[in-house]
Parts: structure tokens; sequence; C-alpha cells
């Protein structure tokens, strides 16, 4: 889909969507809890029904209804099925553990650019454990999954996604406790305290320290029978960052003491504000950077994002898709292999960006279009359907003109 956006300033208000990342564990724990739970949510996304579709091919009873996912627990038996992660790569990260857990024989596969996203190291911990995986491809996805998880006892490195950490908790939840033990500095920590979170709320408390996340034995997943999903701050982040734009945006449904670690970017934009030469530090915020570096061109100042090697590893390359994307709209950046540095001149052109079938570069690319001179069009706009799929109607709703070029 080819959208064309006219250059304006939006003003309204919105409502935060339901938050992915809350509504994957909340799904997964329930599968595996005592009694039926009704997940309540305002809005779904491509992801997380992946979440939701693999659940239930594993057995769960999920029923998706206008305001909820109503859930009746998984009652165990051996798996052998085909689970369809599409481009979620929490689904994938979070449920092969799982798989691993209930023992049995899954075949993994996925679409996008989920098969060359990195799952080495969760793989190889799994194998020390009981678990046979087999390639069927030069790609890691598809590969069958087989076997069943003989030690809870894993170790990993923390460097390269804390999906895996969060995985193999879920795993010794499920399996009556355990320990990740973690063999370098975990990136992306917040994350892994929405996991936390969502355990507790599930009856299951979890120990950690700088080395390890320990789930002790004797717990089980309890219903809350009714679930509330918070609001999403990372999606959340784009109406925050055209405010910061001079948009005139109110957005509701946030938790100010939620675990998200995306709700930083109310920090980071307040330190903006200044419009001296900054840096961000982005290991533990990936997914702010989108939106932060079109915020960041709307500054006459440079701006840092350090720490961002894993960037690479997203939807899309980010470090050099967010750059493209700046460079299109008439920005201008510079790159090293784990940094971008944008160097703000309070406004963009304008210009056509590919999204490159990633669904922040869609969205940072619809709120550049509040400080461009010109029209922005956005090739592959679809894209948003991971994660946001009601994003440009909210967009119209608060004043943007939005003009469909092509609908292929």
């Amino acid at each position: 889909m080819i959208l064309q956006l006219q250059p304006g300033k939006l003003k309204g208000d919105v409502e935060a969507i339901a938050s992915k990342s809350d509504a994957h564990r909340a799904l997964i724990c329930a599968s595996f809890s005592d009694a039926p739970c009704d997940i309540k949510l305002s809005t779904t996304s491509k992801d997380i029904e992946a979440t939701a579709e693999v659940l239930r091919v594993f057995g769960t009873d999920i029923e998706l209804t206008a305001n909820s996912y109503k859930v009746s627990p998984r009652r165990y038996s051996t798996l052998k099925c085909t689970a369809d992660c599409n481009e979620s790569g929490s689904t994938l990260r979070f449920l092969l553990p799982v798989a691993a857990a209930l023992g049995g024989e899954v075949i993994f596969k996925g679409t996008g650019r989920l098969p060359k996203r990195p799952m080495t190291e969760l793989c190889q911990t799994l194998s020390k454990n009981g678990i046979s995986i087999q390639q069927h491809t030069e790609d890691f996805l598809p590969f069958t999954m087989s076997g069943k998880l003989t030690n809870t006892n894993f170790e990993l490195p923390g460097s390269v996604s804390s999906q895996y950490v969060s995985g193999l908790m879920f795993a010794a939840a499920i399996s009556s406790g355990g320990i990740i033990n973690l063999t370098s500095k975990l990136e992306s920590a917040s994350y892994v305290e929405i996991t936390r979170n969502v355990l507790e709320k599930f009856g299951i408390i979890t120990e950690k320290s700088e080395k390890y996340y320990k789930l002790d034995k004797n717990q089980k997943l309890i219903s809350p029978h009714v679930y509330s999903v918070e609001g999403d701050w990372s999606c959340s982040a784009f109406w925050l960052c055209a405010k910061f734009m001079g948009s005139n945006i109110n957005v509701s449904n946030l938790n100010m003491n939620s675990p998200q670690g995306d709700k930083a970017v109310i920090q980071i934009l307040k330190s903006f504000e200044s419009n001296k030469d900054c840096s961000v530090d982005c290991s533990d915020i990936p997914d702010l950077v989108p939106p932060l570096a079109i915020a960041a061109c709307a500054r006459k100042s440079i701006t840092h994002f350090v720490n961002a090697a894993r960037l690479r590893l997203k939807e899309s390359d980010r470090i050099e898709s967010v750059a493209e994307m700046i460079k299109k709209l008439g920005g201008n950046v510079e790159t090293t292999k784990d940094s971008i540095t944008v160097i703000g001149h309070g406004s963009l052109i304008g210009g056509e960006v590919s999204s490159q079938n990633d669904h922040r570069i869609v969205m940072a690319s619809a709120i550049a279009s509040t400080i461009t001179k010109k029209n922005v069009v956005i090739n592959g706009a679809e894209a948003v359907q991971k994660s946001y799929p009601s994003f440009f109607t909210d967009f119209n709703n608060l004043g943007g003109n939005i003009n469909v070029i092509s609908l292929r």
C-alpha cells in the first residue's frame, strides 16, 4: 500500500492501544494456568494474534471477542503440530521454550525477516537440556523441535535478546521452577521486568540478580480470572514525539508506573527541549529509536543514538532503515555499526520513503509529515498491521491528511 501524507500538525485525543508486550505474556500465562481468564484489551494486532494462534495449535481454547481474549487453559499432552509465528519474534522466542517444556514435535515457521533473526543462543541452551532442533533450509526457519526438557537450569548470554530470557522463564514456570544464568550483561532488561510483572499477576514469584533469574519450585500459574492489558508505550511514543514537534495531542490509557521501559520516552523528550547536543543510550529502548530520530530532526542540534547495535536485528536493519528514512525526507544523518547521529535543522523537506516492511518505519515516516514542507509518500504502509492496525485511522482522526495512491 502506498500512502501520501500532506504536511500539517495533528490535534486531538488518542487512546493508547493495548501493549503487545503485555498481551503476549498474559496469553501465555493464561494458557497454562489453573482456570479460565478473560484478557481485556482494546485492540489486537498481527503479532498478538500470532501468539494466540500458536497457543491454539498447542491446544489452548482462545476466543477473540470485541474487547478481550477469552482463554481456557490447555490440558497437558505431547505436542505434534506446526507453529506459524508469522513475523513475530516474541511469538517464536517465547513459545519455542514453552514447546520444549511441554515436549513433543513441533515444526516452527515464520515469514518476513523472522527466519533470519537471531536464535542460535536460545537453541544451544535448549539443546543442552534435551531438545533436538533440525533446520530445514539455510535460513533458521523453518525448523523442527523435538524432545522434552530434561533440565531447567539454563545458561546463555544476555546481550542478544531479552526475549530468550522471557521464553525460558515461561518454560520454567510450566516446569515447576528453574534458573536462567546470564553469561553477559542483559540488554533490554525492562522487557524481562514486564515478564516478571505478568508472572507475578499469575501467581509466580521470581528472583533476580545481575547474573540470573530464578523461579523457585512448587509454584504454579494461578488465573486472576480477569486480566487488563496496559496501554502500549512503544506505539504511543509516535504520538508523544509528534506532540514534542508541535502537534496538540493528548494520549490516554498510559500507566506511568508501568514496567514498560519505553515510558522513558517522556524523560528523553524532556531532555530534547534544551536544544543542546545530547546522547541517547538505546540499549534498553531500541523500539523508541525510529520516533525519537524524527523528533531529533525537529531539534536544531545534534543527537547521538548510541549502543544501538541490536537495531540491526529488528524487522529491518533499523540503523540503516532509520538513516535512509531521514535522508529520503531531506534530513542529515550519519551512522556507524552501532550508532545513529542526527544533525537536526528544525524541520524536514519531505519525500518518498520505503517502509522496509517495518511497522515502526511506517509510523515514524507518518509523524515526520508534521514537520515537513512537502508531502511524505510511504511505500509499504501496510506494515503497520504488525503492531498498530488502526494507526492511520487514529492519524486521520487527529486531522492528518492521507491520500491512498495504491492499495497494492
